[in-house]
């Protein structure tokens, strides 16, 4: 249990850090990464 909290912390300060220091682009919310992974699927069927 202790090596996991170690590992997750050190996770969320390493994201927090590159987030504040280097230009990370917003990931879109869930439901429109669906709906783009959809679109990549119909489109890959009409080939």
């Amino acid at each position: 249990m202790l090596k996991f909290l170690l590992t997750f912390g050190a996770g969320v300060y390493c994201g927090i850090y590159i987030s504040q220091n280097y230009e990370v682009p917003r990931v879109d919310e869930p439901g429109k990464l669906v709906d783009k992974i959809t679109e990549y699927i119909e489109q890959q069927k009409k080939k």
